[in-house]
């Protein structure tokens, strides 16, 4: 294995750690945004069609949940030799983990408004950061 290949998924494993890590911290808000939701469905939505946006809700607040996971199992597959597969994870937990992030941003920047949310979310912002540059590093190298 190459160094490039080497950085590449130490890049990806200790940016996916930063998120998961700083994910939790996330997690409250993606909660209390879910908890403000559910009652509301129920004003624009009834029967099988609010239990549908409740669970699609869930289903979402799990795969940003699990973003952080899946960039650090792509930056371990990259450290054995198998780069596509390592890049296609970290490009699949980069994407919810990108979005897990406007999400809880948005609801941050809502309810505390000035710079404190940049601030709160400074560990993901620089976790995806890593993940993407040890994905970009894995492209092409042998």
């Amino acid at each position: 294995m190459g160094a490039r290949l080497f950085v590449a998924g130490a890049l990806a494993v200790v940016g996916g750690f930063l998120m998961l890590a700083s994910g939790y911290t996330s997690r409250g808000f993606l909660y209390t945004a879910l908890n403000v939701a559910e009652p509301r469905i129920s004003d624009f939505l009834s029967g099988m069609a609010a239990s549908a946006a409740v669970l699609a809700v869930t289903v979402l607040e799990l795969i940003i949940a699990l973003g952080g996971v899946a960039v650090m199992v792509g930056g371990l597959i990259i450290l054995v030799s198998h780069t596509t597969t390592g890049r296609t994870l970290i490009y699949l937990g980069g994407g919810a983990g990108f979005l897990g992030l406007v999400v809880s941003f948005g609801y941050a920047v809502y309810k505390l408004g000035g710079p404190s949310p940049v601030l709160a979310y400074l560990p993901y912002w620089v976790g995806l950061a890593m993940a993407v540059s040890g994905r970009w590093l894995a492209k092409g190298a042998r």
